[in-house]
């Protein structure tokens, strides 16, 4: 058994060593130890400083870059949708400034913007009711379930806004858009609405833009995440099964680079993962910046020459703009005339076709 002799040296040698590390730390090592946590205290301050520098300039040069392509994309898209009649189909969540800034792109692409449909939040949530679905759906050349089931919100959103009556019917996809806002789960604007005739036709193409979506919205435990995201789904899928050329765009992955899953929209994602819908439907997802507009314009001429691709900056993009593609002009040459001679090139409020596809 240890004796209290043992106990007593121990003691005395704890003490005798802090009186030795009191000594020596105010003592000989003071000097030492405190140079060298104020060097070190210098170098992150001057890496900080340089840092936040380079950060200032990275974010400058971006801006102008920016600035950039957004100057020169009236000329990069003009021609490409010369004469094709646009439908914007806004999901819930989807930010309005980038709406407007991209239907300024599909004019100076020659587009016309036939159709804004917004979808109403209570649309996604679960509040539609069956039977009016099922009645319009009575009515409208649904695209076939996978599963064998009935028509969901989705699908009958789909054959609405693609104008497909079925056999027998005419005007009936106009008169479910009508039953659709009624029910307030759609909002249709059309173009020149005031006019005393409004050319009501539909669309020739889709640009869906999603929202609110991103995959730190798509939590898990989020009950309504899920459904939301699988009708959009349903939508895009039931869009491409009508074989209507169509692009979903959305923003996240510029602005939200840092955010779990890159700020990447969570359609955006689903529609790249999913081996069908990737070969039949383009995708953008950096709709905030002048090159994601750009390429979203771009990507619907594309589609429009059954050419499907992903562009931005997220995972899954091919690139981050699509190559333009043929222009698309709204007349052809008489047999056995020669095309007209190409014209100077004009002022830049101008853009003139000069090559055909």
């Amino acid at each position: 058994m240890v004796d209290f002799r043992y106990h007593l040296v121990s003691l005395v040698a704890v003490f005798i060593a802090l009186a030795i590390g009191i000594v020596l730390g105010a003592g000989p090592l003071r000097e030492g130890i405190s140079e060298r946590l104020d060097d070190e205290v210098a170098e992150l301050r001057t890496e900080r400083t340089e840092l936040r520098s380079e950060l200032d300039v990275r974010s400058q040069q971006a801006e102008a870059k920016d600035e950039a392509v957004d100057l020169l994309s009236p000329r990069g898209v003009a021609g490409t949708l010369n004469g094709t009649r646009v439908a914007i189909v806004l999901l819930p969540g989807v930010d309005r400034n980038h709406v407007a800034l991209l239907e300024d792109r599909v004019t100076d692409a020659g587009g016309t913007l036939a159709l804004q449909a917004e979808v109403d939040p209570s649309f996604e949530s679960g509040d539609t009711d069956p039977e009016v679905l099922g009645e319009l759906g009575s009515r409208l050349a649904l695209p076939e379930a996978d599963d064998g089931d009935a028509a969901g919100p989705g699908t009958v959103l789909a054959a609405t806004l693609a104008g497909a009556d079925a056999q027998g019917e005419v005007g009936a996809w106009l008169a479910a858009g009508e039953r659709l806002e009624d029910e307030g789960w759609l909002e249709l604007t059309w173009q020149d609405a005031q006019a005393p005739v409004t050319d009501r036709r539909p669309p020739e193409v889709v640009l869906v833009l999603g929202g609110g979506l991103s995959a730190q919205e798509l939590d898990p435990d989020d009950d309504g995440a899920e459904p939301r995201l699988e009708l959009r789904e349903e939508l895009v899928s039931g869009l491409a099964s009508l074989e209507l050329p169509l692009a979903v765009a959305a923003a996240g992955t510029e602005s939200g680079a840092l955010a779990q899953g890159g700020g990447q929209d969570g359609l955006v994602t689903a529609i790249r993962e999913d081996g069908s819908l990737r070969d039949e439907v383009s995708t953008v997802d950096d709709l905030e910046g002048a090159s994601g507009r750009a390429a979203a314009v771009l990507a619907l001429a594309w589609e429009m020459q059954g050419e499907s691709g992903h562009y931005g900056l997220g995972e899954g993009a091919q690139a981050p703009v699509p190559a333009p593609p043929p222009l698309r002009l709204t007349s052809a040459p008489g047999a056995g005339q020669e095309p007209p001679a190409a014209e100077p090139v004009p002022a830049p409020e101008d853009p003139a076709v000069t090559t055909a596809p």
